[in-house]
């Protein structure tokens, strides 16, 4: 293998690792450094064996380039739908808004979720009649739950008491949505065919997909990202995601 594959393959590789490692907000990233790495090195492969085995490597490479434009395309395409969607709904009124959590450091809302809280914020100003249902349970590193994190930010700044409750054993979107409904189902009867959803715009479209699959439309509130790098990162994360959820 020529050393320019190898040097670059592998720096790729070694500095994904560590980026891996060392960053909690920007793993995504570092495995995509990896899988970049891998491709090259696997590119190198086939130029090695080019000239051991012409035919074979002609072949090989052939099948690797395809692939790469098969998979670079359904990226493109995929992202565009994510974008579309990130808009979220002209008119997002409904009787409940679903607020998805994201990480809290210690008992503080990480950046993430101060966004979304923003964004919840304005839209139960906007609709005084809606009821939010806080969504989010207790991970790593997290002193208390994600909903109640929420509800202690909502609260603080004016928000009525009555108008919030706390779903708080969710601990993925999938869960988020059906905990949410069944939360609804118990206290209000029945469970609604469309609900208003907060999250960052970049998840919307994932989002959206877990929820038909609850039998629920859902009208997207987007909050939006102020660190335009982790925004990049969790853009391409959502594109790999909504095709595991997809194949899945």
């Amino acid at each position: 293998m020529k050393k320019k594959y190898w040097l670059t393959g592998g720096g790729l590789i070694a500095l994904g690792a560590l980026g891996f490692c060392l960053t909690r907000h920007y793993r995504f990233g570092g495995l995509l450094l990896c899988a970049i790495g891998a491709v090259v090195l696997l590119f190198g492969l086939a130029d090695a064996l080019l000239r051991r085995i012409p035919f074979a490597a002609k072949i090989f490479r052939a099948v690797l380039r395809i692939g790469v434009c098969v998979v670079l395309l359904a990226a493109i395409a995929t992202g565009v739908w994510i974008g579309i969607t990130a808009k979220g709904a002209d008119d997002p009124k409904a009787d409940f808004v679903i607020v998805l959590g994201a990480g809290v450091n210690g008992d503080v809302p990480s950046q993430s979720l101060s966004e979304r809280l923003v964004a919840a914020q304005a839209y139960l100003e906007q609709y005084p009649d809606a009821i939010a249902i806080l969504s989010g349970g207790k991970g790593d590193g997290e002193n208390i739950t994600e909903a109640l994190c929420m509800y202690r930010w909502l609260t603080e700044r004016g928000v009525a008491p009555e108008r919030l409750r706390m779903e708080d054993k969710a601990t993925s979107t999938e869960e988020n949505i059906r905990f949410s409904l069944e939360l609804i189902e118990r206290e209000f009867g029945a469970r609604p065919e469309e609900a208003a959803v907060v999250s960052s715009s970049y998840h919307l479209a994932r989002a959206s997909l877990l929820a038909k699959e609850e039998g629920l439309r859902i009208l997207g509130v987007p909050a939006e990202t102020g660190n335009p790098f982790f925004f990049c990162q969790m853009y391409l994360r959502e594109i790999v995601a909504v095709w595991y959820t997809w194949i899945f």
